[in-house]
């Protein structure tokens, strides 16, 4: 399985867990490549998800609060209903 999660990153299933790859730029041709290795499908997605929420450039509250609404939802549109977390 693979989900994309923009143009730059993406979710990659294995025979042995779940990666986190980035698209890389080598010697004039693009390619991807694992950066963040995980057991299950949760914490590849939580650790994305917390990534983008941490790195975002938000600058007061009110802008964190808007930034970390913007990603849930992009999330939630990205994962197919049957991996949907739930507690």
């Amino acid at each position: 399985m693979i989900i994309p999660l923009d143009q730059k990153t993406r979710i990659v299933g294995t025979s042995r867990g779940w990666e986190l790859q980035r698209r890389r730029n080598f010697k004039g041709s693009s390619r991807w490549e694992p950066y963040k290795w995980f057991s299950t499908f949760r914490h590849t997605l939580e650790y994305a998800v917390h990534s983008e929420i941490r790195t975002h450039p938000a600058a007061s509250l009110s802008e964190a609060i808007e930034a970390v609404s913007v990603i849930a939802q992009r999330y939630e549109q990205l994962v197919p209903s049957e991996y949907r977390l739930s507690k």
